[in-house]
């Protein structure tokens, strides 16, 4: 009996030897590499976002997809840091679509980053005070509908996940430049400070855990509206005093376009503000300038000043006392101050314009609400020669002669009477107004008969107009 059991005991240690050395063999001794991207794999898609958004044509709607229709997106806003709830955002390259669940703590499953790729078939677009949204179903409750979010058994049959990279680069865009397309996608505004009311203030109400607006605006005025939910887990923070550049998600509500950043790290606003003055500023030709602007509301180039000599005579208060007209070799433009200026007749200023407001008011083109510190005096007396050119060459070249001096030869002033308000100035070749604001120092003198010589200043209210500065820029 021993023998035997001592046989068996033999028999089990070769035996275990023998799995040992077979287990040996078959192990490798180097470890396979994971996948690159994590545990994703790649679908086929037949739709993109934007074909996706296209069936939801009507706002409030409820629109069941009943169409194979599969589209793939990269994750651009998740919930990890509570600016959003229950909501991730994907974008491809056609546009982007808020995808809504029934649950959170998205961002294990989904994060910036992962690919994810969605068949829409049994799934309902609809939108939130305009902006569209992918979600689970409808509820309705007393025949009232509401939308309910993407459920768990949903996600395990109609979403993949694909493999983790990076969010897509962001779309760099001027506040002038939103539109429906780029809803919903990433976007980087450059050049943006927080307005004096919403600097260095939290950034939504934590306590409460309510939503904020704050706003953005870049140099020129055009402002941004920045909102951040009160649960968000910056909520509490400072926004930043400085002026530079925000990245988020553009969104949008009714007719009103709203930014959603998705962590601090968006932000990157340690710059001076606008307005400032470093003394390094390039000299631009006023030509240069002007043509800036396009047609729409635009910032003056950056690190930029401009030299002229000024053409407008505030004693003669033809003008508003904010405003000076100055002229160069290249052109000439107005330049409003943010403040009642000192400048004469003949001076000769250099103003820093860097990224100021390029606008037109009523028309004519400005350089808007320039501090006055930011303009500085060259030299006094210094003589414009104007340019003769008779009213059809006035007015055949009325947009590249705007705000610089011109001199008429030979022309009469109708009707009689005083200087005050509209007259036309006809020479023969053509009619143009001559207008004199009631504020004028000569606004009621009578204005002579017979021909005349007349200087003045090539200006714009709705309509080609010209302006003279003073009595002696009416000859005989």
């Amino acid at each position: 009996m021993f023998f035997n059991n001592k046989l068996n005991l033999q028999n089990s240690l070769f035996a275990v030897l023998m799995l040992v050395f077979t287990l040996n063999s078959c192990v490798k001794t180097e470890f396979d590499q994971p996948p690159v991207g994590g545990d994703g794999k790649d679908i086929p898609t037949n739709a993109t976002i934007a074909q996706l958004k296209s069936l939801h044509e009507v706002n409030g709607a409820y629109d069941l997809i009943n169409q194979d229709l599969v589209i793939g997106g990269t994750v651009i806003m998740d919930d990890r840091t509570g600016n959003y709830y229950k909501t991730i955002v994907i974008q491809d390259s056609t546009g982007g679509v808020e995808v809504k669940f029934s649950n959170g703590f998205l961002y294990n499953r989904y994060p910036v980053g992962r690919k994810i790729y969605i068949n829409c078939k049994g799934l309902v677009l609809t939108d939130y005070n305009g902006l569209i949204q992918l979600v689970g179903g409808v509820l309705y409750e007393n025949g009232v509908p509401s939308d309910i979010g993407i459920t768990e058994n949903q996600e395990r049959t109609n979403i993949t996940r694909g493999f983790l990279g990076a969010a897509p680069e962001p779309r760099l865009v001027e506040p002038g430049d939103f539109n429906r397309n780029i809803v919903s996608t990433l976007i980087r505004l450059e050049g943006v400070q927080f307005t004096p009311a919403d600097t260095a203030q939290t950034w939504a109400d934590a306590p409460s855990g309510s939503s904020v607006n704050r706003y953005l605006a870049n140099c020129c005025g055009q402002e941004v509206l920045v909102r951040t939910s009160g649960y968000s887990d910056f909520a509490i923070q400072k926004t930043p005093s400085g002026k530079g550049n925000i990245t988020g998600v553009l969104s949008v509500y009714g007719n009103t376009y709203q930014l959603y950043i998705r962590d601090l790290t968006d932000v990157d606003m340690t710059g001076a503000r606008c307005g400032g003055v470093s003394g390094n500023e390039v000299l631009a030709p006023i030509s240069q300038v002007k043509a800036a602007y396009t047609g729409s509301t635009a910032c003056a180039p950056g690190n930029t000043k401009i030299k002229g000599v000024v053409i407008s005579d505030r004693a003669g208060n033809n003008l508003n006392n904010r405003n000076v007209y100055i002229q160069d070799a290249t052109g000439g433009i107005v330049v409003r101050f943010s403040a009642t200026h000192a400048f004469n007749l003949g001076d000769q200023i250099e103003v820093v314009i860097s990224d100021q407001e390029l606008s037109e008011y009523n028309k004519l083109l400005q350089v808007n609400n320039v501090p006055l510190s930011n303009a500085t005096l060259v030299a006094s007396g210094v003589q414009v020669t104007p340019r003769v050119a008779t009213v059809a060459e006035i007015n055949a070249n009325y947009n590249a002669w705007e705000s610089t001096l011109v001199k008429i030869s030979n022309a009469t002033l109708t009707p009689a009477g005083t200087f005050s308000g509209s007259k036309t100035i006809n020479d023969g070749t053509g009619s143009l107004t001559l207008y004199t604001y009631s504020s004028a120092v000569f606004s009621g003198n009578t204005m002579p008969t017979g021909p005349v010589t007349i200087t003045g200043i090539v200006s714009d209210f709705n309509g080609k107009q010209l302006l003279i500065r003073n009595l002696a820029d009416i000859q005989q």
